[in-house]
């Protein structure tokens, strides 16, 4: 009995188990998408809430400071009257707009300087102009008088209420587009990505 002679067939070179790795025909897996989308959105809503909410809150808070300013306004038809004032309160004295100003005195416990700010503001439908001011140096009453010319006293405008009141309307206004356009940027985007998948 012979022994088994070893097979002479030739070695196929592209054969499966020696030509390619396992798993070589397999498709690469595509790029993650981008977080761009997303990212954008978030931002987007957090830019736009916050610039409404903060803006509408200072232009209350400035708008507010300047109308109680007009409420605190003390009305003289006379041209003469009596204020009560704290210590350090700067207070002005305002006639209506177009009337010239009137020379007036002031007399109280103690008559100081007062500021060189001039306000203008509207109060029973009438818009007073600052003419004069003082501060009062000590609390207690202070008696004006302007020979006849209808007046009223009251407290400075508030500078800091109308840069806050322009200020919160600018920032809702500016902050809500960049957010709105930033969030609709996303959502383009998006949707963009969904129709061709």
């Amino acid at each position: 009995m012979s022994a088994s002679q070893p097979s002479s067939a030739p070695q196929n070179p592209l054969s499966p188990q020696g030509a390619f790795p396992a798993g070589a025909g397999a498709p690469a897996p595509g790029p993650a998408p981008s977080k761009a989308p997303k990212l954008l959105i978030i931002i987007g809503s957090v830019i736009l809430a916050l610039s409404v909410i903060v803006g509408v809150v200072l232009a209350v808070v400035g708008i507010g400071g300047v109308a109680g300013s007009a409420d605190d306004l003390e009305q003289f038809p006379s041209g003469a009257g009596t204020v009560v004032a704290e210590e350090g309160d700067s207070l002005q004295i305002y006639v209506p707009e177009g009337f010239p100003p009137p020379t007036c005195d002031v007399m109280g416990p103690a008559v100081g300087e007062g500021t060189g700010q001039s306000s203008t503001t509207t109060a029973g439908g009438t818009t007073w102009v600052s003419v004069h001011s003082f501060t009062a140096e000590a609390a207690g009453e202070y008696s004006i008088d302007c020979g006849g010319l209808p007046i009223a006293v009251g407290p400075p405008v508030s500078i800091l209420g109308i840069f806050a009141g322009i200020g919160g309307i600018l920032l809702a206004l500016g902050g809500g587009f960049l957010g709105f356009v930033l969030l609709a940027l996303g959502v383009i985007l998006l949707l963009v990505r969904r129709s061709k998948a």
